[in-house]
């Protein structure tokens, strides 16, 4: 009996120990600066969103926060440049359907299981787009793509755009799909107003001011419900498209950060999203604060997103 009794002794002792630690490594970060890694250029759509995101984050930490862009291969040196750091806490990066692609092309020495989604910001629907009176509806559209070639606007080649655009085409069974690609979206839109290209993926805010001087027609959300601000706006699945590809925004950190830290971040990043700026932001894009989630929603969407490119991973690298 002495001796379990001293055994009991020392596995409480244990346990206190590591919990002393575990508060200790907690409250020990952040040690400095907080670096958030973009993987497009300055002024972009993802380097809009992390700055927004992680505004009130540099207060609630009480540390300095730092934006870096590491373009080039899609998320290829953002993910070199954060393999290059220790797994602490300290960079942070951009998770999106760029990072998914990236992995799954092998440029890189890392997978799913290399990194933690830690906090989703933007769920931004895309919308099919076309020139307007070019067809009736999106079911008009669908039996046109069906036995005749389509010229599909979007922006770089082995991108998130590029991607939607062929899975768009494998669930359709376009008969020929040219994927034209382009700088900008405003590139794109013009093209598609002019009948130089029949179609693109386009978020709201890229053609809104076409849309309402009648210059193009949107035959439908690429959503499973309609949205509630453009009601009449029909989904990909009532058309006959059962697909569904929002652009995914959200925050990453290294696998092997200390839990602790991870728990803080993700605390203070969710934090930081419920700012009134942060909301007002997801206001021009017609969202609201169900588009921002912790990681273990994040975590199992992404690996749906990362599983789901599988299926066309041979398309869009040719291998």
């Amino acid at each position: 009996m002495y001796r379990l009794m001293d055994g009991m002794k020392l596995v409480a002792a244990v346990a206190i120990v590591s919990c002393g630690a575990s508060q200790v490594v907690a409250d020990d970060f952040p040690s400095g600066p907080i670096e958030v890694i973009n993987n497009s250029k300055p002024g972009g759509g993802s380097d809009i969103f992390l700055r927004f995101a992680t505004e009130a984050a540099a207060e609630i930490l009480d540390t300095s926060i730092i934006h870096l862009s590491k373009t080039g291969g899609v998320a290829t040196n953002t993910l070199k440049y954060v393999q290059s750091k220790p797994a602490d806490g300290h960079t942070l990066f951009i998770v999106n359907a760029g990072t998914a692609l990236t992995m799954m092309s092998g440029s890189i020495d890392m997978d799913q299981d290399d990194i933690i989604p830690l906090v989703r910001g933007t769920v931004e629907p895309e919308f099919i787009v076309v020139q307007a009176g070019r067809f009736e509806g999106g079911a008009d559209f669908i039996e046109y793509a069906k036995s005749n070639p389509i010229k599909q606007a979007g922006t770089k080649v082995g991108g998130n755009a590029h991607v939607n655009a062929l899975i768009m085409k494998n669930t359709i069974g376009m008969a020929q799909q040219t994927y034209v690609p382009f700088e900008k979206s405003g590139e794109i839109v013009i093209n598609v107003i002019n009948g130089n290209v029949d179609v693109a993926l386009l978020n709201h805010e890229e053609f809104a001011s076409q849309a309402a001087a009648g210059q193009v027609d949107v035959l439908a959300v690429l959503l499973p419900e309609r949205l509630e601000n453009m009601p009449e706006v029909p989904t990909g699945h009532e058309i006959g498209l059962p697909m569904d590809s929002p652009q995914i925004r959200g925050l990453g950190v290294r696998a092997g950060t200390p839990e602790e830290v991870v728990d803080k971040l993700e605390a203070a990043l969710l934090e930081s999203m419920k700012s009134d700026t942060y909301v007002e932001y997801l206001k021009g894009s017609g969202q609201d604060l169900t588009s921002v989630t912790g990681r273990d929603a994040f975590g199992a969407e992404f690996k749906t997103m990362y599983d789901n490119y599988q299926s066309i991973k041979k398309e869009l690298l040719g291998g």
